[in-house]
């Protein structure tokens, strides 16, 4: 295992960190599994996100894992445009909703889902928790999501999402504010991955599957990925609903 790889899984690890915030779903005994996958790090991030910091009415766990270090460039396959892991992290997120009316986040107080409320998590993740962490300046954040599919698969909602995300690659000299612990996580990006005149936080087409349901009288539960909307992507995203759908029962 190289060094920067043995950073970012002992990083990993050592999340929630001390005084970050409270992991509220390992403390209501709602398991957040995330499995490991040929070329992911093979070691699992759980950060907690306070209301405070999402600034909106719900609290936040994400649980995820990311693309594997390459020797050659000392980073995580997350910056590489050439692979099926580019800009990947697959896992789960935990809500904990402060509604007036009571509801759980992503639905509405009869028990219905709430699509539009629940498509503002993959946005504030992508642009501001994850692409913003690693300094991306707010006129490039551009989270869209260009298709949602709703349905079901047994008691889960179901969101089938074409989006474009903001990229995390850049180079560094463009990154406004970083949080240096996400380098800690992701490495540096490799300058060759911006060859061929490649702009920094760059769009990116993916497609994903967030399934999600009620888990308590203010949780809510949701897991799956999002993936490069290529061949090697959506074998990939394949890969990774396979595995989760055993680890998520009903």
């Amino acid at each position: 295992m190289g060094l920067q790889k043995e950073l970012a899984t002992m990083a990993m690890r050592a999340t929630p960190l001390p005084g970050g915030g409270d992991n509220f779903m390992a403390a209501a005994n709602i398991p957040t599994p995330v499995p490991s996958l040929p070329g992911s790090i093979g070691a699992v991030a759980h950060e907690p996100f306070m209301a405070r910091e999402t600034r909106r009415s719900f609290d936040l766990v994400v649980v995820f894992t990311i693309g594997d270090f390459a020797e050659a460039t000392g980073c995580s396959e997350y910056y590489n445009p050439h692979s099926p892991w580019y800009n990947v992290f697959y896992g789960a997120y935990g809500l904990r909703s402060y509604e007036p009316d009571g509801s759980a986040w992503g639905f509405h107080a009869d028990g219905s889902p709430n699509i539009p409320e629940m498509m503002q998590v993959p946005e504030l993740d992508y642009n501001w928790l994850t692409a913003g962490a690693l300094g991306c300046p707010p006129p490039r954040m551009c989270f869209r999501a260009e298709e949602v599919t709703p349905g079901r698969h047994r008691s889960w909602h179901v969101l089938d999402v074409a989006a474009t995300i903001p990229s995390g690659l850049h180079y560094l000299r463009d990154a406004v504010s970083p949080d240096l612990r996400y380098y800690a996580v992701f490495g540096l990006p490799h300058a060759d991955f911006m060859a061929g005149g490649r702009q920094s936080y760059e769009p990116v087409r993916m497609r994903g599957r967030m399934l999600y349901k009620q888990v308590g009288s203010n949780l809510t539960l949701a897991w799956g990925g999002l993936c490069p909307d290529t061949a090697e992507g959506k074998r990939l995203l394949s890969a990774v609903l396979d595995s989760m759908d055993s680890l998520y029962p009903d």
